[in-house]
């Protein structure tokens, strides 16, 4: 009797049923190893892809899913288009993109030999990234000033502000290609040219490029070049390697936003741009990132975005008066002192805001007012003492409630600042500082399993965090004789058990990997008690 093929379909290069998927679109089948590879090397490998480019009235150009994708799976991986410094930033090495600092008896940074920019040594001077530039400038008889200031700390340099730009210019000779792909790129120029910031591109940017270095780019060119970039560049930090660039990815900028994303990202050793599917995404729907901060209200983040990124947005959480039911952005009303204030139009910056509960209502000025003195009285208070930031939620108790976003931002200070500063570190802590820390772990995982579920790198650290203060409170627990062996074990097994979807999350970025090997370590020897 023959097998049973379930699934049956035609191999895509010789038509016979078939069942092995290509593993990464998974629309496509084989009939055996070798019509696949010939597939590929036919044009399989340009289109295999579980996403698409489409577009959409309200969000225009964006990505959507061509199958379903599993949490965890990585969506694609993206070389950048191009790196480098942020527009103010330390002095920096121009070929690795590690920051500076003085060796012992150095006075000063090591120069390039040739256009005298700071760089670690003679070998970043060879640098594919430095090299164009480098020729550009010394054969313009061009030389960069930036020195180390002995004894003092290093200050910002804002001459950085035109390496990026730069390199993009010099993509149109190099890679026209990818010159024309970056200047396709959604920039909102219109938007930001009477920005003060835009008036100093004008008269710093625009004048290195066009006079300094005589390319001949025109002025409202290397503007929608900034533009470009100020939209749609990305943040890379490797904090092990003291690297803090941004990076433009072309097929990343066409993601959606949305402030409950579906996936996470992070960059590579080479700093490629990899997205992974934070939870299950069906097929058809959008891939959307976040350019928000999710422990902000609705207000601020539509506000951060309206200033930054120059768009409305209306995802879910958005037009949500409770959003997704943390009300974040809400407070207790004053007059029933049981319900919370909610805007009436989430979409409308002026709409009033109403008591959930009761007929009470307030001007939405108001709340926008007293949201900024509530931002400028946590930016005062001091870094290292949690004191003050548990003293601050002691005096507004009875105005906000617990997840409202001003407490929100304070409570994960402090899971910050308990067991990671001196005076505090977790050895320090005394009981009721750990039991503080475990119940702040476990109410900000409550908000992010609503706001940024799966495998989101917040998630991620509050799981580091909590397993860490429980698998030390059970074994202090233990050595003092208030529980028994049976209950340690089963304290550290729960400990266990968050370290492992701790490492699932941030194992996705490699440059986490001694922070994971640390708390890997540290759990593991208190599970020998």
């Amino acid at each position: 009797m023959a097998p049973v093929i379930s699934s049956i379909s035609a191999c895509a290069v010789c038509g016979i049923p078939a069942t092995l998927k290509c593993a990464g679109c998974k629309n496509i089948v084989y009939c055996g190893k070798d019509h696949q590879k010939i597939h590929w090397r036919k044009g399989h490998k340009a289109m295999c892809k579980c996403i698409e480019l489409k577009t959409d009235e309200i969000m225009g150009r964006m990505l959507c899913a061509t199958r379903d994708i599993k949490q965890g799976e990585v969506i694609f991986t993206e070389k950048p288009l191009v790196i480098g410094p942020k527009l103010n930033c330390h002095p920096m090495c121009l070929g690795c993109h590690r920051f500076l600092t003085l060796k012992p008896k150095e006075r000063n940074f090591y120069k390039c030999s040739r256009c005298n920019w700071p760089l670690c040594g003679p070998d970043c001077e060879k640098s594919q990234l430095h090299v164009p530039e480098c020729n550009l400038m010394a054969y313009r008889n061009f030389k960069a000033q930036i020195d180390a200031q002995v004894g003092l700390e290093p200050k910002k340099e804002a001459a950085y502000c035109t390496i990026v730009p730069l390199r993009c210019c010099l993509l149109r000779s190099s890679d026209p290609g990818s010159f024309q792909r970056l200047m396709d790129l959604q920039s909102h120029l219109e938007k930001r040219i009477e920005t003060p910031l835009y008036r100093v591109l004008k008269a710093n940017l625009v004048t290195f490029i066009k006079t300094i270095l005589n390319l001949d780019f025109d002025e409202e060119t290397i503007l929608k070049i900034a533009a470009v970039l100020d939209t749609n560049a990305f943040e890379i930090r490797h904090q092990h390697k003291n690297i803090k660039v941004r990076g433009l990815y072309p097929m990343a900028a066409m993601m959606a936003h949305s402030c409950v994303p579906n996936t996470a990202h992070t960059f590579n050793e080479d700093f490629e741009f990899v997205l992974i599917a934070s939870v299950d995404i069906p097929k058809g729907t959008p891939i959307y990132t976040t350019y928000g901060q999710t422990l902000q209200g609705t207000l601020q983040r539509r506000e951060h975005l309206r200033q930054n990124k120059f768009f409305e947005c209306f995802c879910e959480r958005c037009g949500d008066p409770t959003e997704l039911s943390t009300f974040a952005g809400s407070f207790i009303c004053s007059k029933c002192r049981s319900g919370k204030m909610i805007p009436m139009n989430p979409f409308e910056v002026a709409a009033p805001w109403k008591c959930s509960t009761c007929e009470n209502s307030i001007p939405a000025l108001q709340v926008i007012n007293g949201n900024r003195a509530m931002l400028k009285e946590i930016s005062e208070l001091d870094q290292t003492n949690p004191k003050e930031f548990e003293a601050f939620i002691l005096k507004y108790r009875d105005t906000l409630h617990g997840t409202n976003t001003h407490m929100l931002q304070v409570k994960y200070a402090l899971i910050q600042l308990y067991g990671n500063i001196p005076g505090f570190h977790m050895s320090q802590l005394n009981d009721a500082a750990l039991i503080r820390k475990v119940d702040l772990c476990r109410e900000l995982l409550e908000v992010a399993n609503e706001l940024e579920p799966g495998y989101s790198f917040f998630r991620g650290y509050l799981l580091m965090d909590l397993q860490a203060v429980l698998a030390i409170q059970a074994k202090r627990d233990f050595d003092s004789k208030v529980i028994d062996r049976e209950e340690t074990l089963k304290r550290l097994t729960e400990a266990q058990d968050l370290l492992k979807e701790g490492v699932l999350i941030l194992g996705l970025d490699p440059s986490l990997k001694d922070f994971i090997s640390e708390k890997t370590r540290e759990l593991n020897q208190i599970m020998q008690f």
